[in-house]
Formats: structure tokens, C-alpha cells, sequence
């Protein structure tokens, strides 16, 4: 550690103070925010800039300011009937131009005259429904917190209400629901899991496919969200693919952790403005294991590799053409005579394993505006998950010979379609209307050694269609007060299931500091599709699929926020809710299972015999205090208080697994300017939270079964130790004429805390022992822009 700041000190030092002052472009697209319809005659300008250097925007919206000196930049956008926004801290490199596209909205006049004030946007969302709950997520932010790896799911851990699974998961927990109920969506349209080594049907997984590098601004709900998102209880999170450069070839490389990446963004020709973008990504950690670090895995080596890319195609009267997608494949095998007991938190100490996946998403859209106020936007996609994976036992009874006790193949493809058709009726009014389609093909495959046979559980090739359909309405009644509602609805043919959703909220303005926001929805969410072709035996011994007899679970969300801004770069927010969960899977004999445990893990239930008659519920508070960077110093501390509960089918409320109780976040970070051409960095990140739910173990049952045996009446009664981590991050940014460098040292864990993963019983000691997260782990990265 005492070398790698003698290294960071040593590149501040050779930083010259007096350097030449060095400039870039900056650039974009400025569009109605309704509407999405180009905005001609918009005023921009860098703030503070001495002499003037602003410029406005031309016949289709688009505007190019030349010369701006690098380093963090405000960004001023006003146009006549339009709120005007400002955008600080934005940071300008010297290896890559600045791409800004903004909406606008247009202001509701009520007087005869109107004064507009300038308006930092900061906390907006792209979706211009969103009432409660929601968040735009910046990229910049994923590779400035530290911690996160570069992965979006772990940097959203940090706001209220948000907690993950473990540290070598990033399981998305919002409010003490099930991760399992988090979608996902790319592009507009629902993807499967974006991780390395996922397991189908779960929403989570130790290494993130998504690339910051290439993902622009998102949107992250935790409840109550427009009705435009189905098929999900307890959150959504819809990312976006940024464009590539139209106007010049930029590079980028880097390693670190996440792996080796190499990445490249252009023109297609000088005379055209489509583009490319592409990056590709190699594993690194076989390195990184050589050289001593705990990954959380044993002596197992992850390897993984991945892809993302994105082709923009606008013309000039048939609309835009946009062409994507992201792939990745993994593998990783753990060896019991390589399994170290209390680090290992993937396998156990009596079984090999083998876990091979591979996912991919294709897609392309289409969007046409047909006149200034409305347009249509058609996605294609097609999308694959496979995952492959085998446990041999170590003995079999008469040798000490390995032999298969498990193994399964399951892929799922899917082939999706998203119409909508968007229209502005005025500047009080927007109406959105939109059409999705999933048609499902699955081929599954599961067996196990039971009893000295082999038995198979699931061996299905079929098909399964959802429906899913909604209209989106806003209406601002004044500059103040704006309802945002409307329906969804979901079919799902294999079990002939129907829902209809209402969603409604308000966003009242008390004033320029204070604002009041309140949320309704109802939400519902197919099981894994996995979870459909289990197999059974009727009583005359035929086989039977009868968790197709299985309903949406469904949810009732209900919010309350308050928002004041206490200065012009600090704000106080608070939400409160309650959410009630019904029409759960849950055992038909009398018993503590319940769907709504399931999902932080690899594995999900296999077995028959359920229906629909569970029930939960979470309620909680949650505060946020938030500084945003200005004048390089920024903080965020986010806390939640909550309660997360559960009845299966023998009717006694439960803990849930997720049900942590609390969640505290402190991160702060401080930016220092070295002379005209770096900046270096301090990042710190405290997270203190309530510790997981578990259920006690049986010893004497499991000493005498040989293996493990939980007290089944006592589910997730008892608690781990509280969770505490520290990371600390520094980084160092360098600005050249024609290229930008960054090299960053994340120090997660920074007090190796050993936080207790989980208890569980072993077959060789014959007592319950211990697993524990992983400790110091310090993630270098290089970073280049050229």
C-alpha cells in the first residue's frame, strides 16, 4: 500500500503547474423532452467563461462549441418557452470529445407574464413519467465511487433503500425484496441477467457483462414506477447505450480489475453521421490471483470475456436506425482439494463443480417522428442465456473415485418486440401508448443422483408467449403540480394468466426549494421461467407439469417523498412506503417456503406442488443527504430503516431473507487541480448495514443424515453479525494534447474487516462452521483516452 502512494505522489509531483492551456469540443443534440422532437435556436454557453464561449443550436437541434479549456465545466441551456437548465461538473478530457444530449421541458404558462429560473439538473429522470422513487443514474459516477468496480448494479448499493447480497455478488435488494424481482432492460427492451456466470432466471451474478465505458445516463426505480415497465416487483433498472462519435475516431484501453478493454468509437465516413461503437473485454484475474489476492473463490480462477456495441444510422426523412448488442462467456471450476474453508463463498468442501455460461443480446430500433409532437419507435431483439454446470461427489460409497451427483443444461432464447407511439398533445398534456412481445423457447435439462439412481427433474423443449401492454399519461396542471398515470396490462399464454395494473402520482411544487411527491401502483411478475416446466407424477404415475397452474405474484406499492433543497448544490430527501405482496408461490402442505426468499444465489426451486397463496410485506423510511460535486467537493449519505416480512402456506409471519432491518451509507470525495492539465482524486466510501438472515442448523439431524439439516419451523430467525466495509479510492487524471490518462487505486475493505457470510454444516468436521466475505482487496486500473 505505502508503494502505490509513493507512486500516485510521484505522478502528482511530475506534473508541471504552468502548462499550456489545452481545449476541446463540446457537442450534442438538444431536444423537447415530451416530444423528443429537435429544438432549433437554443441558446448554450459555458458558464463562467471569460471571454464568452457559448453557441446556438441549428435547424436540427444539434450544436458544436470549439475551444473549451479542459477540466470540470458548467453548462448553461436556455431557449424561449423552455425551463432552463443547468448542467455542473461536467468533465471535459483532452482524449475524447464531450457528447451532451439534453431534454427540455417546456414551461406551463399560467400569468401573463412568466419568469423562468435556471434550474441544475441533477436529479431528474430520463423518463419523463417518473414520479417517485426514481433516479438517473450517471456513468461517471459508477467509475468515480469507490467500490463499485465499474459495475452500475454496485453503485446503485449505495442509494436509500438499496443493499446487495454479498461482495462477491451484485444482487440488486431494493426495500427487502427478493433481487429476483429487479428487471432489467436495455434499449427498450427487457433483457435477461447482464452478468457473468448468472444462473437463468436470476437477476444477479459476481461480475457485470455492462461496460460503463459504454453506457450512457439510465434510470433506476425502486417502487411505484409508470406503467410503461411490467413484469417486475420489486425494481427496474433501463439502461442505455450512449451513441458513438459522428465526427472522430476516438480509442480507449484500459485494465484493471473488470480486465483488459479495448475500445473503439468513429464515423462511418466523413460525408455520414452514423457511427460506431464497440468494446471488447478479457478476464485479468487469473493475474491478479498469482499475485496473491482473494477473489472470494478458493483458488478457482474466474474466466470471462465480453462484448458491447452500438451502430447509429439517422437520416433525414426516414427516421433513426439504431443497431446493438452485448455477449459475454464464462467459466469457472472449483476443486475441493483446492477449497480453502472460510474464503471460499461458492462451493463447499465435499463436492467439484463446474458452472459455464454464455449470454447474448441482439436488437434493433427504428424511430420516426411523423411530425414535431409525435412519433413511433419500433425494438427488435433477440436474446440467449445458457448455463451448463455439473457437482461430483468425492466419494461414492466404496472408492474415493469422483462420479456426477448433479448436472444440468438449461438455455433460454427469447425473441422480443417494443412498439410505442408517443404524442405531445400540448404543453400541458403527453400521451404515450406502447405494445411489448416476448415469445420464450426454452430446452432444460436437470437431473441428480438420488437414492443410487439417476433421476431426471426437468427435461422440456417448449415455448411460452407474454403479452404486455400499456398506456402512459401526463397532464401539468400549472408550473407546480403534474400527475403522471396510467395502465398496464399482461398476458401470459402457457397458464393463461391476466393482470391489469393502475399506476397514478403527483409531483406538487410547494416552491423553489420544496417538493412533495406521492405513488400508487400495482405490479405483477411471472415466476423463472424455469420454474414452469418442473416435473411431477400424478398418482397414476404419468408426468405432469403442474406449476403451470402457477399465477403472477403481484404487489401493491404505495410512497410518500418529500424533497428540499437546503442550497443551490445540497438536498434532503426522504420517502416513505409500504408495500404489500400477495398471490405468492408458496407450498400446498403447510410449510415456511415462500417465492419470495428466492433469488440470491445460483440456485432456484426444482420441486412441485405449489400455489398462489402466499403474502408479504416491507415498509420502511429512507433519507437521503446529497452535495453534488461543485467546487470538487461532493458527499452522499443515504439511510433506510425497514421490515421485511413473509406467511407461507402454515400461516406464520417470518423474517424475510432479505429483512436486514437497516442500511447506512456514507461516501464523500474531494477533487484537487494541479496545475492546467491533472487532477487528482480522494474517494471514500462507509457502509454499515444489518446483518443476512439465516436459519438455523439442526447439528445432531445433520450429524446423523451426513449432511446438512435446517430447523425449517425457525426460517431465517436468526441474524449474522453486522456488515461493515470501508473503501478508500485515489485517483490520478492526465491530460495530454491528443490523449487523457487515469490511473485509480480502489483500497476495498480498506480495514480488512472479515464480515460472516454464512454458517453452514461440514461433513468432514462434523460441526457447524464458518464462511467469511472477502477482506483487503486493493483494484489498480489504468485508463486510456486517445
Amino acid at each position: 500500500m505505502k508503494h502505490l502512494i509513493l507512486i500516485f505522489a510521484s505522478l502528482v509531483l511530475s506534473t508541471s503547474v504552468y502548462s499550456q492551456e489545452i481545449t476541446n469540443t463540446v457537442r450534442g443534440q438538444i431536444t423537447d423532452k415530451q416530444s423528443q422532437f429537435q429544438l432549433p435556436g437554443v441558446k448554450i454557453s459555458i458558464k463562467n467563461s471569460n471571454p464568452f464561449i457559448g453557441t446556438v443550436t441549428n435547424i436540427e437541434g444539434i450544436y458544436e462549441i470549439n475551444n473549451v479549456p479542459i477540466g470540470r465545466i458548467i453548462i448553461e441551456i436556455s431557449a424561449l418557452g423552455y425551463q432552463t437548465v443547468t448542467i455542473p461538473n461536467l468533465e471535459l478530457k483532452s482524449g475524447k470529445e464531450l457528447i451532451l444530449n439534453v431534454g427540455l421541458e417546456e414551461s406551463i404558462e399560467v400569468l401573463e407574464t412568466v419568469t423562468v429560473t435556471s434550474k441544475t439538473n441533477k436529479d431528474g429522470t430520463l423518463n419523463k413519467m417518473a414520479t417517485v422513487s426514481a433516479r438517473t443514474i450517471s456513468t461517471k459516477e459508477a467509475g468515480k465511487f469507490a467500490g463499485t468496480l465499474n459495475d452500475p448494479a454496485r453503485m446503485v448499493q449505495n442509494y436509500a433503500g438499496v443493499s446487495g447480497g454479498s461482495d462477491d455478488r451484485n444482487d440488486i435488494i431494493i426495500r427487502g425484496n427478493s433481487p429476483l424481482g429487479v428487471l432489467w432492460r436495455l434499449e427498450g427492451i427487457d433483457i435477461p441477467s447482464p452478468n457473468h456466470f448468472s444462473t437463468l432466471g436470476t437477476t444477479g451474478g459476481p461480475v457485470s457483462m455492462l461496460n460503463i465505458n459504454n453506457l450512457s445516463n439510465s434510470d433506476f426505480f425502486t417502487s411505484a414506477w409508470s406503467a410503461d415497465y411490467g413484469n417486475a416487483l420489486s425494481g427496474v433498472f433501463d439502461l442505455k447505450l450512449r451513441n458513438g462519435n459522428n465526427r472522430k475516431s476516438e480509442f480507449l484501453g484500459q485494465i484493471g480489475f473488470n480486465g483488459l478493454e479495448l475500445g473503439a468509437e468513429g464515423p462511418f465516413s466523413k460525408k455520414s453521421n452514423a457511427s460506431y461503437l464497440i468494446n471488447y473485454r478479457y478476464s485479468t484475474l487469473a493475474v491478479m490471483s498469482a499475485l496473491g489476492l482473494d477473489l472470494g473463490a478458493g483458488t478457482a480462477i474466474p474466466q470471462y470475456q465480453d462484448l458491447t456495441f452500438k451502430l447509429n444510422f439517422p437520416t433525414k426523412k426516414a427516421g433513426r436506425f439504431n443497431v446493438w448488442g452485448i455477449g459475454g462467456v464464462s467459466y469457472i471450476e472449483f476443486l475441493a482439494t483446492d477449497k480453502v474453508d472460510s474464503t471460499n463463498l461458492f462451493s463447499n468442501n465435499t463436492k467439484d463443480s463446474r458452472f459455464d455460461s454464455k449470454t447474448a443480446v441482439l436488437g434493433g430500433s427504428h424511430k420516426y417522428f411523423f411530425n414535431k409532437n409525435t412519433f413511433s419507435e419500433l425494438i427488435i431483439a433477440y436474446s440467449q442465456s445458457n448455463t451448463t454446470g455439473s457437482f461430483d461427489s468425492l466419494t461414492n460409497g466404496i472408492g474415493s473415485e469422483t462420479f456426477n451427483i448433479i448436472g444440468f443444461d438449461r438455455t433460454q432464447e427469447k425473441l422480443s418486440s417494443h412498439f410505442k407511439v408517443n404524442h405531445k398533445i400540448n404543453s400541458k398534456n403527453t400521451l404515450t401508448i406502447g405494445v411489448i412481445a416476448d415469445n420464450y423457447f426454452t430446452d432444460i435439462k436437470d437431473s441428480a443422483y438420488i437414492n443410487g439412481n439417476y433421476a431426471t427433474s426437468v427435461n422440456n423443449k417448449s415455448t411460452a408467449v407474454l403479452f404486455q401492454s400499456y398506456i402512459n399519461y401526463q397532464h401539468k396542471f400549472n408550473g407546480k403540480l403534474v400527475f403522471n398515470g396510467g395502465l398496464h396490462s399482461q398476458h401470459f399464454m402457457l397458464t393463461n394468466s391476466n393482470v391489469i395494473e393502475p399506476r397514478a402520482g403527483f409531483k406538487y411544487k410547494l416552491n423553489n426549494r420544496h417538493t412533495i411527491s406521492i405513488g400508487s401502483g400495482m405490479h405483477s411478475q411471472l415466476q423463472p421461467i424455469t420454474f414452469y416446466f418442473n416435473k411431477g407424477k400424478t398418482v397414476n404415475g404419468e408426468t405432469e407439469l403442474p406449476n403451470q397452474q402457477i399465477d403472477f405474484s403481484k404487489a401493491i406499492h404505495n410512497v410518500l417523498g418529500y424533497d428540499i433543497n437546503l442550497t443551490e448544490n445540497t438536498r434532503l430527501k426522504t420517502e416513505l412506503y409500504y408495500q404489500y405482496l400477495y398471490n405468492i408461490p408458496v407450498d400446498t402442505s403447510s410449510s415456511s417456503f415462500s417465492m419470495l426468499n428466492e433469488g440470491a444465489g445460483f440456485i432456484l426451486p426444482s420441486g412441485t406442488g405449489f400455489s398462489n397463496n402466499g403474502t408479504g410485506y416491507n415498509y420502511g423510511a429512507e433519507i437521503t443527504l446529497e452535495r453534488f460535486l461543485n467546487k470538487g467537493f461532493y458527499y452522499l449519505v443515504t439511510t433506510s430503516l425497514f421490515d421485511s416480512k413473509f406467511k407461507g402456506s402454515d400461516g406464520i409471519e417470518y423474517n424475510t431473507a432479505f429483512n436486514g432491518n437497516f442500511i447506512l451509507n456514507i461516501l464523500g470525495g474531494k477533487e484537487f487541480k494541479i496545475g492546467k492539465k491533472a487532477i487528482f482524486g480522494l474517494d471514500l466510501r462507509v457502509t454499515y448495514a444489518g446483518g443476512k438472515r439465516y436459519t438455523p442448523i439442526n447439528l445432531d439431524a445433520s450429524i446423523s443424515t451426513g449432511t446438512q439439516v435446517l430447523k425449517t419451523n425457525e426460517i431465517f430467525a436468526n441474524q449474522l453479525n453486522n456488515y461493515f466495509r470501508t473503501d478508500f479510492k485515489m485517483t490520478f487524471k492526465l491530460n495530454g494534447k491528443k490523449m487523457s490518462q487515469e490511473w485509480s487505486v480502489d483500497l476495498q475493505n480498506l480495514t480488512n474487516k472479515k464480515n460472516l457470510f454464512q454458517k453452514g454444516y461440514n461433513p468432514k468436521t462434523q460441526k457447524i462452521g464458518s464462511t467469511f466475505q472477502r477482506g483487503f482487496f486493493p483494484n489498480v486500473q489504468y485508463k486510456i483516452y486517445f
